[in-house]
């Protein structure tokens, strides 16, 4: 069984990623694991902090994981860099595949920086890049 990544960042361009698995696997062919990453780390000064941050990503794992309902799934919350964290956990998940949406910037911002760059460029696992 395939494990598939699916970072998302609760925008409606991310669940095209959902979009794209539905539609190139079965349910029991693959596992699904859905990860958020938030980049504010350094403003949590508690663990209540923490876990309030954690709690303010949740809706966006549960909505993703009823429009895949039929697939087996696991939530992973994550601060730091988004491109670290989305290799850190394909690899400590070790991840097959990892499907995730383009960034829909413009000009040289797109070209530095873009967290879908970083992952293509250092990732040790197939990467798909859904477009818009």
């Amino acid at each position: 069984m395939k494990k598939i990544l699916i970072p998302l960042d609760g925008t409606e361009r991310s669940k095209k990623s959902i979009e794209l698995v539905q539609d190139l696997y079965m349910p029991e062919s693959i596992e699904v694991i859905l990860l958020v990453v938030r980049e504010d780390l350094d403003m949590i000064r508690s663990k209540m902090e923490y876990e309030d941050a954690k709690k303010e990503i949740m809706p966006i794992l549960d909505e993703a994981e009823e429009l895949l309902k039929s697939y087996n799934i696991s939530k992973h919350v994550s601060f730091g860099r988004a491109g670290e964290e989305i290799l850190e956990t394909a690899k400590l998940e070790n991840v097959d595949i990892i499907v995730m949406t383009k960034s829909t910037r413009k000009g040289w911002v797109s070209m530095i920086g873009s967290v879908a760059m970083h992952v293509v460029k250092y990732a040790t696992c197939i990467v798909m890049i859904v477009p818009e």
